[in-house]
């Protein structure tokens, strides 16, 4: 809006000069240097603590910025600061219905991890954003011979949702939409804490989206789980468990109540989830493979069908608090009376996101057989 102003200023200038009437265009004058002037003086250095801990000096509010990881350009975006991303990684650009704005071909690397120095370096922001499971190290050491900071935010997060949406709104000046963004997801935390509060814990095992994986302690995905009150299976004794594939049987001895699995649509990238949900016939494949291992019909999720599923996409909205509120209910559904997570996810999507809401991210075990 500034930077409209100025423009708009400086274009009654020139028109001024053009016409008749110096005084008028020599008021102008003085009206668009006294409005640049105020401009350089509202930016300030700040030094904000970054994900990672690190103490990082940035001239805020940033006015042009890199981002990589699906997650962290959604909080921001969130915080009403998107306009200020000049580029993003691939697996974020991939999504050509939800990232339309960005051109895949003109990307700052395939994810956080494989990033494209000289193209950073070329489109010259003023800070590059990182997770905390990215290369962070690496560009903070290729990129300090050409004064471009980086800072990490870490949309995954759980734990640290609070401070990341205050150095966003920070950041780019847009504390407003930040503190509006955290009041809205912080309520349904604080709700679900309230209700649940002192509750006996279901058990629970999570899958990911490949076969017989799952989460432990330290996990991106523990805290969305553990802010939920669900007792993860694997949240102790999990030392021998080979996470990458967990053994059915270890399951099955440990019984858990509830199971759900994680979906992507097969034409994702690895890793990643689109805007667009996978096909029915992609969960109920999920779920005749979940209900059709061998000895899976003794666990008591399975005999009771309280199997339910997510997608990749649709349980990280918010640091994953829009996975933790879906979880929450359907362990304790008649403990959550207000608690209606489609709504959740309609107001991540419509309200923070700016997207139409979609249908199809998530089922339950009894909606693909009813």
């Amino acid at each position: 809006m500034k930077n409209k102003k100025a423009a708009f200023l400086l274009a009654l200038a020139v028109a001024a000069l053009a016409s008749p009437g110096g005084a008028v265009a020599e008021e102008a004058q003085e009206q668009n240097a006294q409005t640049q002037e105020e401009s350089a003086q509202e930016r300030e250095r700040i030094t904000l603590t970054d994900n990672a801990g690190r103490e990082v000096e940035l001239e805020c509010p940033v006015e042009t910025a890199v981002s990589a990881l699906r997650y962290n350009n959604e909080l921001i975006r969130a915080c009403g600061a998107i306009d200020h991303i000049i580029s993003v990684d691939l697996n974020t650009a991939q999504d050509r219905e939800y990232w339309g704005m960005f051109d895949p071909d003109e990307v700052i690397g395939k994810s956080q991890r494989e990033l494209d120095y000289e193209k950073i370096v070329e489109l010259d922001p003023e800070v590059v954003i990182l997770p905390a499971n990215g290369a962070y190290e690496e560009a903070e050491e290729k990129l300090e011979p050409f004064g471009i900071p980086v800072f990490v935010i870490s949309g995954y997060d759980t734990a640290d949702f609070k401070d990341q949406v205050s150095n966003i709104g920070t950041m780019f000046g847009t504390q407003e939409e930040a503190q509006e963004f955290y009041d809205y997801f912080n309520g349904k935390l604080e709700y679900i804490r309230e209700q649940l509060e002192g509750v006996e814990k279901r058990t629970l095992y999570i899958e990911s989206t490949s076969d017989l994986t799952t989460i432990f302690p330290g996990d991106p995905m523990f805290d969305m789980v553990d802010y939920a009150f669900a007792d993860n299976i694997f949240a102790v004794d999990y030392e021998n468990v080979n996470k990458g594939e967990v053994d059915p049987e270890e399951v099955i001895a440990r019984d858990p109540e509830v199971i759900i699995k994680l979906v992507t649509p097969a034409e994702a990238m690895s890793g990643t989830g689109l805007y667009t949900p996978p096909s029915k016939e992609e969960f109920q494949a999920a779920y005749d493979t979940i209900t059709g291992r061998a000895g899976w019909d003794e666990i008591e999720a399975v005999k009771n069908d309280d199997i339910y599923f997510m997608t990749q996409f649709s349980h990280g909205g918010a640091s994953k608090l829009v996975g933790t509120c879906y979880i929450a209910k359907m362990l304790y559904p008649d403990l959550l009376p207000q608690l209606d997570p489609a709504e959740v996810f309609r107001a991540w999507m419509e309200d923070f996101q700016g997207f139409e809401n979609v249908e199809g991210h998530f089922y339950s075990g009894k909606d693909l057989h009813s």
